[in-house]
This record gives structure tokens, C-alpha cells and sequence, in this order.
């Protein structure tokens, strides 16, 4: 019988584990579906009553929306989903580390905030809000405590309330202001620096406006309680309105 030495012998390969591969796509799976229901319910703060929100140096837009949730603040779109925030160390001041945000947050709460652009909706409290030649628009909001709209070269467009006991300050610099309070407001205007013009239907501020002598006014509308609207500019148009 004749043997053949040189046949080499067969080497068994194992199969491959298919555990890894199933893990990862486990995870990659959990992960988009993790990010997709995020940017669907937004990015979730819960705040006390009487925060005050606080953004500063945004080189984009902040735009704000009422929540129904009382002490909810919510982030939403895909940039706001991993924005963190922070609280304030000893103050009632939440600090957002984002910029770009379209945010919903309680109707009443404060807002201290430095960007391009800012927009409100409906929102009643104290606020500081500041941009560098960007637009502030607010719409059926309501001013509180020492509350001052500051841009430099923006317009500023206010369709809102000025609450009894507000001292509140819209400032600009060479830009225009639009205000528009309800009818029969009740306030205390001054004004400041270079006025431009004013166009009113205010009774009371259009007899004072008309004063060829008259460089700064100091007009008093309305009864008591009554707030105090203070208008700081540098060669501005104004429209003051009622109604």
C-alpha cells in the first residue's frame, strides 16, 4: 500500500463571533434613536420660580416662546440638544452655555440676555436683554421691575405691557424704536440724550413733543400706579403708540 506524505492537513477555521458586530450596531441603533427623541422633546431644564435665565455672548439668534409646564425651560432643535446649563453658585440664576436656542420657557420668568438677535413671545418678568446692532423684538410680553432693552443700531420693537411698578430703559444708539402699549397705559416717559423724533398718538406726549424748546421729556400719562418708561438714545426715531 502506497502513502502519500505530502498532502498537508486540513486546518478547521472557526467561524467568526458575531457578538461584537451585533453589539455595536446595538449601540448605534440606541444612540440615533436616543439622539431622535431628544431633538423631538427638546432638551429638558427644570428651574425654581423666580430664575432668572441668563445666556450671554451669543454670536447668533436666542428666541423665546411660553411653556405651559410652569418650571420647565425647554431647548429644542438639533443645536440645543447637548447645551448644558448650569446654576449659578448662591443665586437664582440658571446659566445656558448655548447660542442659536429656540427656547420655551415659563411665562413668567426673568431673562438676562447678550446675543445677536433676540426675540420674546409672551413671556411676563424682569429682563435685560442686549445685542450689537441686532434686532430685540418682543411681542405681548410684559415688562417688570428694572427691566432694559440696550442695543447699538438695531431696531427694538415692543407690542407688550409695561407692569404698574416697572422702571424699564430702551436704549439705542442711532438705530429706531417701535413701542406699542395698550390703550390708556399708565407711565412716567422721560427721555435722554439725542432724541430724533417722535411719532405719536399720545395726547399728552404728542402737546410735549411739539415744544420747539423742549430737548428732553418728562411727560406723565395715565393715572397711578403708573410705571416709568425711560427712553435713552442717540439721534433715534421713535414711535410710541397706544392701542
Amino acid at each position: 500500500m502506497m502513502y502519500n506524505y505530502n498532502v498537508a492537513p486540513q486546518v478547521r477555521r472557526r467561524r467568526p463571533n458575531p457578538l461584537p458586530g451585533i453589539i455595536i450596531i446595538l449601540l448605534l441603533v440606541g444612540g440615533v434613536a436616543f439622539l431622535a427623541h431628544r431633538v423631538q422633546t427638546g432638551n429638558v431644564i427644570t428651574i425654581d420660580a423666580g430664575t432668572t435665565l441668563f445666556v450671554n455672548d451669543c454670536a447668533g439668534y436666542v428666541h423665546i416662546h411660553p411653556n405651559a409646564t410652569g418650571n420647565q425651560v425647554i431647548l429644542q432643535g438639533l443645536g440645543s440638544t447637548f447645551t448644558s446649563s448650569h446654576r449659578a453658585q448662591d443665586s437664582d440664576t440658571m446659566i445656558i452655555d448655548g447660542c442659536n436656542l429656540d427656547m420655551t420657557v415659563p411665562a413668567s420668568v426673568n431673562l438676562n440676555i447678550t446675543a445677536d438677535e433676540i426675540e420674546v413671545f409672551g413671556v411676563s418678568g424682569q429682563m435685560n436683554l442686549s445685542t450689537n446692532g441686532g434686532p430685540i423684538v418682543l411681542v405681548q410680553d410684559t415688562l417688570k421691575g428694572a427691566s432694559k432693552l440696550d442695543n447699538n443700531g438695531g431696531p427694538i420693537i415692543f407690542q407688550g405691557s409695561l407692569d404698574n411698578s416697572a422702571s424699564a430703559t430702551f436704549s439705542s444708539n442711532g438705530g429706531n424704536v417701535d413701542i406699542s402699549l395698550p390703550t390708556n397705559a399708565a407711565f412716567h416717559l422721560k427721555t435722554s440724550g439725542i432724541l430724533a423724533t417722535i411719532t405719536t398718538n399720545i395726547p399728552a406726549v404728542a402737546s410735549a413733543v411739539s415744544n420747539p424748546n423742549t430737548d428732553e421729556l418728562d411727560v406723565v400719562v395715565g393715572g397711578v400706579p403708573q410705571a416709568t418708561l425711560t427712553l435713552d438714545l442717540n439721534d433715534t426715531p421713535v414711535i410710541l403708540h397706544e392701542g
